[in-house]
């Protein structure tokens, strides 16, 4: 999958850009549990199949691109012709495959984004031509294409992430294999390595593993409420951490606040502490999983802002974080920045 570099802030092209970026991912991201045989199956809740979904997010991300290409330079490129066939037809009669498509849409998705970090704030304020009238249409189409992609974002949450689809066992299991997984990442490194060697820019393997037992202190907490969950207000919630028996810790302040606050709460521990603290937690919160009802599971709520999701949305979110996180500890090993106990050149 396309790994899509983070906007810079401040200019209206890359406020633009970042809403795009953020809002493809999360529809992206959840594509990767598919199974081959559901790439084709109508099991959307539109009816569609996911092939066809990512087909035609590719298609109208590449058409609306041109067209705001041409409104700009109405003697560059036109914009092409708008299908008359229905997207499952189109994704259909053109028999391509999962990782075509996929490649497409990624690709499209990058070149809208490209586009909004080109212009100037002039150029997107801008009225223009179009379709025999005079409007914002750049502006209106830049605002637009996150949304379209978050419409459609909703469909493949609510199959990729449907607790009938997965079974709790099934879940626990992969939330089991990815903890796992990261444990096999450390196995064989001194404590010395991992509190000494930069493994993802300035953090060590001790730092990373502390920065995940935050988010999983995070997760203990929300199944702890599920599905009572009451977020601070986003408007209100700046540095400052409230006390008492709420969620302020994780979620006062924007993402570089919050983790710099978490990490230095836990810059004391030692990696015994941290690898404790990660073992009690992912005990606790299978635990606490298990008491929950059919019902409690499926409920979808806001557990972090601008996300929402149910249990299995959740932990599997918290499985490609920690993911995420032990595949940095392996491209160290892997290019001789850590090395483990006997082994040597």
């Amino acid at each position: 999958m396309t790994q899509f570099p983070a906007a810079p802030a401040g200019e209206l092209g890359a406020e633009y850009a970042e809403k795009l970026r953020r809002s493809y991912l999360n529809y992206r991201w959840p594509l990767f549990l598919l199974e081959p045989e559901e790439y084709t199956r109508p099991c959307l809740d539109n009816g569609w199949t996911p092939l066809a979904s990512a087909a035609h997010v590719a298609y109208w991300d590449s058409f609306q691109l041109r067209r705001m290409q041409s409104a700009i330079d109405p003697h560059g490129v036109e914009p092409a012709p708008v299908s008359v066939a229905s997207n499952d037809e189109m994704a259909a009669s053109e028999n391509r495959s999962w990782d075509t498509v996929l490649s497409e849409a990624d690709e499209a998705r990058q070149a809208l984004i490209s586009f909004a970090l080109s212009l100037s704030d002039d150029q997107i304020e801008a009225a223009y031509e179009d379709r025999g009238g005079r409007s914002q249409i750049v502006k209106m189409l830049l605002e637009r294409m996150p949304q379209h992609v978050a419409e459609h974002a909703v469909d493949v949450h609510r199959y990729c992430f449907s607790p009938d689809r997965w079974g709790r066992e099934h879940l626990f299991g992969f939330y089991r294999h990815h903890f796992n997984s990261l444990l096999d990442s450390i196995t064989g490194l001194t404590e010395e390595s991992c509190t000494s060697v930069a493994v993802s820019g300035d953090w060590t393997v001790r730092d990373l593993l502390a920065h995940i037992l935050a988010w999983e202190e995070y997760v203990l907490e929300l199944v702890k409420r599920w599905p009572d969950i009451t977020l601070p207000d986003p408007h209100s919630a700046g540095t400052e951490v409230e006390s008492g028996d709420d969620l302020s810790h994780w979620a006062s302040g924007d993402v570089d606040t919050v983790n710099a606050r978490l990490q230095e709460g836990r810059a004391g521990l030692t990696m015994i502490d941290v690898l404790d603290g990660l073992a009690t937690c992912h005990r606790r919160i299978v635990s606490r999983c298990r008491r929950l009802s059919d019902e409690a599971m499926e409920t979808e709520v806001e557990y972090d802002k601008g996300e929402r999701g149910n249990v299995v949305n959740l932990l599997v979110s918290t499985s490609a974080h920690t993911a995420d996180h032990a595949a940095e500890i392996y491209a160290a090993r892997a290019d001789g920045r850590l090395v483990p106990v006997g082994f040597s050149d």
